[in-house]
């Protein structure tokens, strides 16, 4: 991909996953919005940026991530983050005195399998678009938690501003 969008000169694609409701959120895509808008005319390393508000990755998207942008430790824990479901979580039961803990896939098993990654992905639309049947007492960040940049040619994801600045050195540099 990277070397056909060089041929074309076109530029470089950075996606964010973008929560307005979440403070972090808003931070990064401003930092990136402000990057973009810095660029020289005459920069060679230019890019667009894809903004999925209130979206989550597709399963081609997650499949490419878990692939493609997962060197290092690192980076696992910024995209295990945005999925919690991959986390044991610990909530209250029926009475105050109950703690349920909900086990999660875990860091062990890494990924989700197409099916599961099906039924998240379906809950996480239908949260956002309020088709939710019945009392749901769950929230879409509870599915996925954004902020989670993509870089798509150079396969580095962020999710706070010390790992935004390090995808961003490529296209800020003279």
């Amino acid at each position: 991909m990277s070397l056909f969008r060089t041929l074309q000169h076109s530029p470089a694609t950075l996606t964010i996953f973008h929560d307005a409701t979440i403070p972090l959120s808003n931070i990064l895509y401003k930092a990136l919005s402000r990057a973009h808008f810095n660029l020289k005319d005459n920069s060679k390393h230019e890019f667009q940026i894809d903004l999925m508000q209130n979206k989550m990755p597709t399963l081609d998207q997650y499949q490419s991530l878990v692939r493609n942008c997962l060197p290092d430790s690192r980076s696992k824990s910024i995209l295990h983050g945005c999925y919690p479901f991959l986390h044991d979580r610990r909530t209250s039961g029926s009475s105050h005195s109950e703690i349920v803990t909900t086990r999660g896939l875990g860091h062990h098993r890494g990924t989700f399998s197409e099916g599961e990654y099906s039924i998240i992905y379906d809950a996480f639309n239908k949260l956002h678009e309020g088709k939710a049947t019945g009392k749901v007492d769950i929230e879409p960040s509870e599915i996925f938690r954004a902020p989670l940049v993509v870089d798509w040619d150079q396969n580095k994801i962020a999710n706070d501003e010390e790992s935004l600045v390090e995808i961003l050195q490529k296209y800020t540099a003279e």
